[in-house]
């Protein structure tokens, strides 16, 4: 079996201390990062892709529950907290354990010995959480968005700009970025500087499309796969 990876997120440096040293005397598994909140976790996924996460539920800014329920494709996940009451909705989300700080190394075991009977049985890591929003970072804090009101997002450089039906917002991250974060069943690049809601398209033109009244220009080879999903014939 592979080496796991794993990546902690918790606001307590001792939780973090305590983690640490637990995985790092479990043969196999491999720690990639700690995080002290989620806005920092965020990039941390984007940048590591774990297979697993280790995660605090009371945390500043966003609890680990709506962080969990943020994410795209969220890795499997450990929760590891002080508070029993929040266990039915971290098994609604499919958690694969719910640790209780303070978390003996003989209870810590039983959690990663599940994660690997889970991956030796060929059940692969935990399906994604179906949530209808995803959380920008927006200078210090985490800010919702909800998909149904992103119609496009255009790349300047480095940064995009999420085009809603409400304004719009620049953001600390470049198209390909943006593009991992939105799901695909929803959201498509269409230009290598544009991608848009597949709702939100009003009509296709030549190498061009609208998104209401403005219009966004369509590149060949995304053209191609546009028409593929949409299950249309070029005119």
């Amino acid at each position: 079996m592979k080496e796991i990876t794993c990546i902690v997120i918790d606001d307590e440096p001792l939780a973090r201390e305590l983690l640490t040293t637990y995985i790092g005397r479990t043969q196999g598994w491999q720690l990639l990062a700690t995080c002290q909140q989620a806005t920092v976790a965020y990039e941390a996924l984007l940048h590591h892709h774990p297979d697993v996460i280790f995660l605090d539920i009371r945390m500043p800014v966003i609890s680990g529950i709506d962080f969990l329920r943020s994410l795209k494709h969220p890795p499997a996940v450990i929760f590891t907290t002080a508070y029993p009451e929040y266990a039915v909705n971290a098994f609604d989300l499919r958690a694969v354990d719910y640790l209780l700080k303070p978390i003996t190394e003989e209870r810590f075991r039983e959690a990663t010995d599940k994660m690997e009977r889970l991956i030796a049985g060929n059940n692969g890591l935990l399906p994604a959480v179906e949530t209808d929003y995803i959380f920008i970072k927006q200078d210090s804090k985490l800010v919702k968005v909800l998909l149904g009101d992103i119609l496009y997002v255009e790349a300047l450089k480095d940064f995009s700009r999420i085009h809603l039906k409400t304004g719009s917002m620049l953001v600390g991250h470049h198209l390909k970025l943006m593009e991992d974060m939105l799901p695909g069943r929803q959201f498509m690049r269409v230009h290598r500087s544009y991608m848009v809601a597949l709702s939100a398209i009003t009509a296709i033109q030549g190498n061009t499309l609208e998104v209401g009244p403005v219009v966004i220009p369509l590149g060949g080879s995304y053209k191609t796969a546009l028409f593929r999903r949409l299950n249309l014939h070029d005119v």
